[in-house]
Formats: C-alpha cells, sequence, structure tokens
C-alpha cells in the first residue's frame, strides 16, 4: 500500500486497485477518492464561544464545527459553519 499525504491527519492510499482517503494515524478507511472524505468522518458542532470568547456574537447564526476520524479520533478540520435551523 502506498500512502501520500492528502491534509493533516488525512493521507490518499493506493494499491494496485483503488485509491481512498484514510486516516493517517490510524489507516481507517474513509472512502474512495472519488467520494468526499467529510460525510464518513465524525461530526461534532459546539457554540461558536468554543473557537473562543470573542465569537460569542455569532450564536444562533453559527457553529463551531469539528471533522474527526471515526476510529482514532485524529482532528480532520475544524470550522465556524452557518447554522441549519430546521424550520
Amino acid at each position: 500500500m502506498n500512502r501520500q499525504p492528502y491534509r493533516e491527519n488525512i493521507d490518499v492510499c493506493s494499491d494496485s486497485n483503488a485509491r481512498w482517503f484514510c486516516c493517517s494515524r490510524c489507516t481507517h478507511i474513509l472512502c474512495r477518492l472519488d467520494q468526499d472524505w467529510r460525510a464518513s468522518s465524525k461530526r461534532k458542532l459546539f457554540p461558536p464561544n468554543q473557537a473562543g470568547p470573542l465569537m460569542t456574537h455569532l450564536n444562533g447564526r453559527y457553529v463551531f464545527e469539528k471533522l474527526y476520524c471515526p476510529s482514532c479520533s485524529a482532528l480532520f478540520n475544524s470550522e465556524m459553519v452557518e447554522e441549519k435551523n430546521e424550520e
């Protein structure tokens, strides 16, 4: 198996038959290379002030999203995203 870094804690892994995204820490396979690795990640949402006290004014409009490896919990990504209100 060949591995090349893609981004922090995510590698592109390949063999003679296929290519896929995998966790660089535990080698857990997330998905094929033509799929969205975010959909295979474990997702946690936090209030904006978890990113710092200056973010309190974003409450109700944004959430602090973190994406983790579903196997070893290595952090893949963290960012503010618009809060989706289901009405």
